[in-house]
């Protein structure tokens, strides 16, 4: 049994780990919060633009864009999107599992890999797939000039068929408990269904035309997405990042607990051993 001292070394060894964490909890809540903001500013406007290139893509036929164009796909272009650091439970190896799924049933040579995020690069690096590009997760907020620069990588490489199928995998966030691993086709963008809202669809006059619109709406589209992607997963790791901590701090406050009551007992059976000594040399003091 350990003695008191090691007791109290491993006790001041949680208590500092403790305040880690809780300054870490502390840290990832505060970021989470500017995150849903984020999510929530985000929405409405993808919203709208998806009804608007459903409205649009009605009022067209045979519209013909190098985004469109379908292809036998030979090559696919998996993007993965994770964190730069650690400390925020199975938030990576959760996206990473679901991107494996899909690489696991495709040829090794088949695959094209963009990782966004040093975890993935971190995985990927090690394992027998051509790497096209990485880029490191953006550790403040997202700026529309690093998804336009990811946007017209795609798009350029999709045009010039280095790859027939562009799939993204990122984190959705739902909440701080509740964060889903997600795989989005981003290329070639899938047209509208036309029946979606069949008989409730007005009447416009477009300026200029409708294919006109078209055509500048889904590169815009397609950015957009992208950009959706990066505010959900940067508020998925938020929140991986306050459950874990807290979950952290408070195995801390159990071990605490535990090792506390454990130097209790070995301080007491340290006195109690200490006063059976003096007794007993008092006793054998009296019989001489």
């Amino acid at each position: 049994m350990a003695n008191t001292r090691e007791i109290r070394n491993r006790i001041r060894s949680v208590k500092n780990i403790q305040q880690i964490t809780r300054a870490m909890q502390m840290v990832a809540a505060s970021k989470l919060k500017r995150a849903q903001e984020m999510v929530a500013a985000a929405g409405p406007y993808a919203e709208k633009l998806r009804l608007l290139m459903g409205e649009v893509s009605r009022s067209t036929s045979g519209i013909s864009h190098p985004l469109l164009v379908q292809r036998p796909v030979e090559r696919v272009c998996v993007v993965v999107m994770t964190s730069d650091k650690g400390l925020c439970g199975a938030y990576n190896a959760n996206i990473i599992s679901r991107a494996m799924n899909l690489i696991r049933s495709m040829k090794p040579e088949s695959v094209r890999l963009v990782l966004i995020g040093k975890k993935a690069n971190d995985f990927f690096k090690k394992r027998p797939y051509e790497i096209l590009k990485y880029w490191s997760f953006p550790s403040r907020e997202v700026e529309l000039a690093f998804v336009a620069e990811i946007n017209r990588f795609l798009a350029e490489g999709y045009e010039k068929a280095d790859f027939d199928k562009v799939v993204l995998f990122y984190t959705k966030f739902k909440s701080a408990m509740v964060t889903t691993p997600r795989e989005v086709q981003l290329l070639p963008l899938e047209s509208e269904e036309a029946d979606k809202q069949a008989g409730v669809s007005a009447l416009y006059i477009f300026e200029p035309t409708a294919e006109e619109l078209m055509q500048k709406l889904l590169p815009k589209y397609l950015q957009n997405q992208i950009y959706l992607a990066f505010v959900e997963a940067a508020a998925s790791e938020h929140g991986s990042r306050m459950v874990s901590m807290k979950n952290a701090t408070d195995n801390a406050d159990e071990m605490i607990r535990t090792l506390t009551l454990n130097y209790n007992k070995v301080r007491q059976a340290s006195i109690t051993r200490e006063i059976l000594e003096v007794v007993s040399g008092a006793d054998a003091t009296k019989k001489k």
